[in-house]
């Protein structure tokens, strides 16, 4: 039938759109194809993803052949089938490379924004694989028990991808620059925060990013700069090894197994007399230290040492587990040592 054939000689008949090639008469219903050869009047029906599989392989000599080999086949088949007839040539990987591009778009508040790419294939498969690979690594919601939708996670994904960049063992994470008002790490609504391209986050965020990071004292008074402090890591080196190797270089957080780019997050904040010291530090993964932050979750200790999370309304997480029921208790108090 040819490509041509789906896009030229169309009429409107009841509803539907007709065109006749041939022996053959085409109806459009909708998003179905009705085949109908006029010597038998025999009745056939495609979707438009056949149609436009069998379009691309079609000649006036391989139309019916191939008419019939698609009645047994599935829509992916078939595309396979058209694609590997049609391969891509050196050209068309310089037109899509020559067309590739990036576009962000953030909101007029800039509190989020779009990503939208075009990327030719190969570069769409490595960025692609990527992404799913840390997606299919999320571990569930600990307030729900679900997972979030898969198109969460690939954002998650992505983030994650952009953030762990590098081996961690020579290269720091993207660096983004934060200007924070002290009135905002000491306080729940007072003070501003904003990141260097002058957008705007809450303040309990910028909490969690300075937990672990290069702080830069400035003092001012009114608009003027009156001094500058020295650049200082809120933790030490030989202090991350110390809780490295304390909570085994995974994060703490129940279940989680997470060894890659973690964080060190302050259980008391040291803007609100937090100790910057072993007992008041725990490796947290990105995931789980949003959690105790944003979504206001605890971290206690018990007499022990151990660390417990607990969610906003302070019941532990994991639940204790339940006690055994008193016959099977008797059971196991009499089972022989």
């Amino acid at each position: 039938m040819g490509r041509e054939v789906w896009s030229t000689g169309w009429q409107r008949d009841y509803g539907s759109v007709m065109t006749r090639h041939g022996n053959w008469f085409v109806w459009l219903v909708g998003s179905r194809i009705f085949l109908c050869c006029l010597p038998g009047l025999g009745l056939v029906t495609f979707s438009l993803d056949q149609v436009d599989a069998i379009s691309r392989m079609a000649t006036a000599d391989t139309e019916q052949g191939l008419i019939d080999e698609a009645l047994g086949l599935s829509n992916a088949v078939l595309d396979r089938k058209a694609r590997r007839a049609n391969p891509p040539s050196r050209e068309d990987e310089r037109e899509a490379h020559r067309v590739r591009a990036l576009w962000i778009q953030r909101t007029l508040d800039g509190a989020s924004g779009k990503l939208t790419a075009h990327l030719p294939h190969l570069d769409l498969e490595i960025v692609e694989t990527a992404i799913r690979d840390k997606a299919d690594k999320m571990v569930p919601d600990p307030e729900t028990g679900l997972f979030d939708p898969y198109s969460q996670r690939m954002a998650d994904g992505l983030v994650e991808v952009c953030a762990t960049t590098g081996d961690q063992t020579t290269t720091s994470p993207p660096q983004i620059t934060v200007f924070a008002d002290l009135e905002a790490l000491t306080t729940i609504d007072s003070g501003v925060t904003e990141l260097g391209s002058g957008t705007l986050i809450p303040n309990e965020t910028a909490r969690r990013l300075s937990c672990d990071c290069v702080l830069e004292t400035v003092i001012t008074d009114g608009s003027q700069v009156v001094g500058v402090g020295r650049n200082s890591r809120t933790i030490p080196g030989w202090l991350r090894r110390l809780i490295h190797h304390r909570d085994g270089g995974r994060c703490q957080f129940h279940g989680c197994g997470n060894k890659g780019w973690l964080q060190v997050h302050h259980i008391r904040h040291w803007s609100q007399g937090g100790a910057t010291d072993l007992d008041n530090l725990i490796l947290l993964c990105g995931f789980h230290h949003r959690f105790v932050h944003e979504h206001g979750w605890h971290i206690t200790t018990s007499d022990d040492g151990a660390f417990q999370f607990r969610k906003p309304d302070w019941t532990p997480y994991p639940p204790p587990k339940p006690d055994l029921h008193p016959g099977l208790a008797a059971l196991v108090d009499t089972r022989p040592i």
